[in-house]
């Protein structure tokens, strides 16, 4: 009797090891990033996917075999020819950082459908096996309204967009209901400059305006202007974007800005990474009327925000008030 106890115990002990099967390691992946001209330390979009494709590589265990990253040349045939190489190269995921993929991702789509594919910061691609992670430059344009109405002296203020831009429309009409949020009379200018917005900052300024929000972001040409513009008793605020605009990063855009939307490239690549890991695609409506999918990022998922820099105390509690009344559809945006 004494024996067979001593066998049912020994039985009990070995039981968890027999029943309980080892915990499934997670499946690999090959995951392709083809960032844009500079890649790495550009301080504008490939920096803000690097830290997200850092935060990733760690979150999910993958290593440098797991994931390779390559740098366009800036020409839609280079960027074709980067993007059939990881194809090729049987990568399950191959993404694109930043709008001007748009082109060379509608046609490698759509002559590699078995492939998925990922575009970073666009929902311009009407592919159901590309993942557009776009964000809502509506609620961000609002809230910059806000912000720009409530640090302004004059009661101008003015919002410079890119004639290149579709969404110029929709953004101009957001920022001037937030101006209106914070400040019902103020006055706001607009332009769309074509190829540098050094003379519409001029004509602007000389109107009075001294708060901008810029989506501009070809080149340095808003913050040169406002530098040289700003003189003695007369001081201009710049309110930017993030990480569109690389000239935010230096020293000269301290003294001007007041605060800047911030896009979160970061999160948008982390998702993309676990979505893979797990074996699925992101196919949520982004524009459901021209089949554009994947996820947009808002308030709402904390994919975007407006930093307050410098901007004073009195605008930061009304962008507070109007980011919560947005997040709870108190307020909604212009169409």
């Amino acid at each position: 009797m004494a024996k067979r106890f001593l066998v049912f115990l020994a039985l009990v002990a070995l039981s968890p090891l027999i029943a309980v099967p080892a915990k499934a390691a997670p499946a690999k992946v090959k995951i392709g990033i083809v960032y844009e001209v500079g890649g790495r330390g550009d301080k504008s979009y490939d920096d803000a996917v690097a830290i997200g494709v850092d935060a990733a590589k760690k979150k999910f265990g993958l290593s440098d075999f797991d994931v390779r990253e390559l740098v366009t040349t800036g020409i839609d045939f280079d960027r074709e020819n980067r993007i059939e190489f990881l194809v090729k190269a049987k990568y399950d995921l191959v993404i694109g950082v930043g709008p001007f993929f748009d082109e060379a991702m509608n046609f490698m789509s759509e002559k590699y459908p078995e492939s998925e594919f990922a575009i970073v910061g666009s929902s311009g691609v009407e592919s159901l096996n590309v993942s557009c992670m776009a964000f809502a430059l509506d609620q961000s344009a609002y809230l910059a309204g806000v912000m720009a109405a409530l640090n302004s002296k004059s009661g101008k203020i003015g919002y410079l967009g890119d004639s290149d831009n579709p969404k110029n429309g929709l953004m101009l009409r957001n920022f001037q209901a937030g101006a209106n949020y914070g400040l019902s009379k103020v006055k706001v200018i607009a332009r769309d400059p074509i190829s540098s917005a050094a003379s519409d900052v001029s004509e602007l300024s000389n109107q009075g305006v001294d708060v901008f929000f810029s989506t501009w972001s070809r080149d340095g040409s808003v913050l040169n202007s406002i530098t040289k513009l700003s003189k003695g008793k007369k001081v201009i605020k710049l309110i930017g974007v993030r990480p569109d605009q690389y000239f935010l990063a230096s020293k000269a855009a301290q003294k001007h800005l007041i605060g800047y939307v911030n896009q979160r490239y970061d999160s948008a690549v982390i998702d993309l990474f676990e979505a893979a890991i797990s074996g699925v695609s992101i196919t949520e409506e982004v524009d459901a009327k021209n089949g554009v999918f994947g996820r947009t990022f808002n308030l709402q998922n904390r994919g975007i925000d407006l930093v307050a820099t410098t901007a004073n105390q009195a605008s930061k509690s009304a962008v507070s008030r109007a980011k919560s009344a947005l997040v709870a559809k108190k307020i909604k945006v212009v169409k």
